[in-house]
C-alpha cells in the first residue's frame, strides 16, 4: 500500500523553515530515500477554524489521488496558545477525530514548545548573522518571537509572525536545532524510516 504523509504548518515562516528541515533528513535517511512515497507540506495559515481547515484540505488532496493510500498527518504547530489556556483555541483530539473520519490513518504532533521562534533562537548566532548584528549584542530574555521582533528591529528590520521572511530560516544551522529538538522530531523521523541518533544532528 502507498503511503503519503501530510505535514499541516501554520505560517510562511514554518514553511521555509520544514522544507529546510525535511531537506537535511532526507540525507540521513537510508539511501537518501524516505520511507514514503509521497510528502506533503501544506500551510494552514493560522489557527484560526483549524479542525475545518485541515478537513478541507485532507480531502483535497485526497480526492486527487487514488484510493487505498495510506495517509499520515502531521500537525505542527507552537504551544505557547494553548499552554495554561482553560480555553484552548483548538482542541486536538476534536481535530484528530475529523481527520481520521476523513481517511487519515493515523496523527503525529511535532510541538514548538512554545514557538518555532524559540527553535530559531537555537542558532542565536545564525539570527545575528542574518541580521548582521555582532555576536555580542544583548539578548532579549523574553523568548520567542518577542526576542526575534526585538533583534530585527535593532537591526531596521520587521519580523511578522507567520509571514516569510527571504533568506533568514536559510542563514541558520539545521543541524545546531534539529540538535536541541531531537526528542520533538522522533516520531517524525520515525515515520519518514530514519532511526533516530542525535549524533546525525550534529554530523558525527
Amino acid at each position: 500500500m502507498s503511503k503519503v504523509i501530510v505535514i499541516f504548518i501554520e505560517g510562511e515562516t514554518e514553511i521555509d523553515f520544514y522544507n529546510r528541515l525535511i531537506r537535511q533528513l532526507h540525507s540521513f535517511a537510508p539511501e537518501q530515500r524516505f520511507r514514503v512515497d509521497e510528502l506533503i507540506i501544506r500551510n494552514l495559515k493560522g489557527i484560526g477554524n483549524y479542525k475545518n481547515r485541515a478537513k478541507r484540505v485532507l480531502k483535497e488532496i485526497m480526492s486527487s489521488r487514488n484510493a487505498g493510500i495510506n495517509y499520515t498527518v502531521v500537525l505542527c504547530y507552537d504551544t505557547d496558545v494553548f499552554d495554561f489556556s482553560a480555553n484552548p483555541p483548538v482542541v486536538w483530539s476534536e481535530v484528530e477525530q475529523q481527520l481520521k473520519a476523513s481517511g487519515a490513518n493515523k496523527i503525529i504532533h511535532v510541538k514548538a514548545k512554545r514557538s518555532i521562534e524559540d527553535w530559531f533562537l537555537y542558532d542565536v548566532k545564525g539570527v545575528l548573522r542574518y541580521l548582521r548584528l555582532p555576536e555580542t549584542s544583548k539578548i532579549p530574555k523574553t523568548g520567542g518571537a518577542d526576542t526575534i521582533k526585538a533583534l530585527f528591529k535593532k537591526a531596521g528590520k520587521v519580523y511578522i509572525k507567520g509571514s516569510a521572511t527571504k533568506g533568514f530560516v536559510e542563514t541558520l544551522d539545521i543541524k545546531v536545532i534539529m540538535t536541541l529538538i531531537c526528542h520533538d522530531l522522533k516520531k517524525l523521523c520515525k515515520e519518514l524510516g530514519i532511526k533516530c541518533s542525535s549524533d546525525k544532528c550534529r554530523g558525527n
